[in-house]
């Protein structure tokens, strides 16, 4: 599977808002920057078939309204699947009205919203879900194809998602800062990783206040791989 980090940053930060290409295929979550950081690898939208909304928050979903509409204007015909949290079509569909007084029939090119209930299937890809603590509701999801990539979106792990993210290749956990509530920390994240048997532990969405380098100090020590990616890194797995 391959893996590009389009965005690493928090809501606020100086880095473009987290979001995730897995194998040009797939997008884990579309926050306000995510349109302008495909553009800058100059990517074909219509090679992305599938978008995971881990929750709606702005820097998780913002760049909806403009990735659908320039689809359109790139004269995309295939399907797009969007699956996501239980109201998300409807927060979708007030947001593209509210951007460009645009509704789904203005777009030509068909789009299925699935809410997200345990599990989806999408080709070769198998997708598990499960729920996060966090100030809404969000999921975290793992994705089996050539192996197993989680990804936690925002919040605090719960048993459910350290169940679903068990002997990952890779975890991508929200890292914010230390004792913030609905939200999870360095330190949090990489006992996440050691208690999911994680290979490898990918550190995004940490607060732009937060000390990193004492904490990835102190976190190797629980668990060695770490790394921080930077916005428009690449790895494969």
């Amino acid at each position: 599977m391959k893996i590009l980090f389009l965005g690493t940053g928090e809501a606020f930060s100086e880095r473009a808002n987290t979001s995730i290409l897995i194998d040009e295929r797939v997008l884990l979550d579309c926050g306000l920057t995510t349109l302008q950081q495909l553009m800058r690898i100059k990517f074909k939208l219509k090679r992305i078939e599938v978008i995971f909304i881990s929750h709606l928050h702005a820097d998780h979903y913002f760049s909806l309204p403009s990735f659908l509409v320039t689809c359109y204007e790139e004269s995309r015909k295939n399907t797009l699947n969007i699956i996501g949290p239980i109201e998300i079509e409807e927060y979708i569909r007030n947001l593209l009205y509210l951007a460009y007084r645009k509704n789904f029939d203005d777009l030509n090119f068909k789009i299925n919203i699935k809410n997200v209930r345990n599990s989806y299937r999408f080709e070769d890809y198998r997708f598990s879900f499960a729920p996060m603590e966090h100030s809404v509701p969000c999921l975290a999801v793992s994705i089996k194809r050539d192996g197993r990539v989680t990804y936690t979106g925002d919040g605090i792990p719960t048993k459910e998602v350290i169940k679903i993210a068990k002997n990952s290749d890779l975890l991508i956990a929200e890292a914010y800062k230390e004792n913030i509530e609905g939200h999870s920390s360095i330190m949090k994240s990489v006992k996440f990783a050691k208690e999911s048997n994680s290979k490898r532990l990918a550190l995004v969405h940490i607060s732009r206040k937060e000390i990193i380098d004492k904490g990835i100090k102190e976190a190797k020590n629980i668990f060695p791989n770490i790394f921080i990616p930077n916005d428009l890194d690449f790895i494969e797995i």
